[in-house]
């Protein structure tokens, strides 16, 4: 499945820009962006595991 940034925008355009984003999967485990990377067809978003007591940024 893939989402354009359109629709991330779209869907994200609501929030005020100081809202802070958790992406969880199905088994609700946490996720944290850890990077993007430019590709020639499109943008992959790099998530990694969050740990227990970690400092957001």
């Amino acid at each position: 499945m893939t989402t354009t940034v359109l629709e991330l925008i779209t869907n994200l355009k609501h929030y005020p820009d100081n809202t802070v984003v958790v992406i969880r999967d199905v088994d609700d485990v946490e996720f944290a962006i850890v990077d993007f990377v430019a590709g020639t067809d499109g943008v992959t978003i790099v998530i990694g595991e969050t740990v227990d007591g970690e400092e957001d940024k």
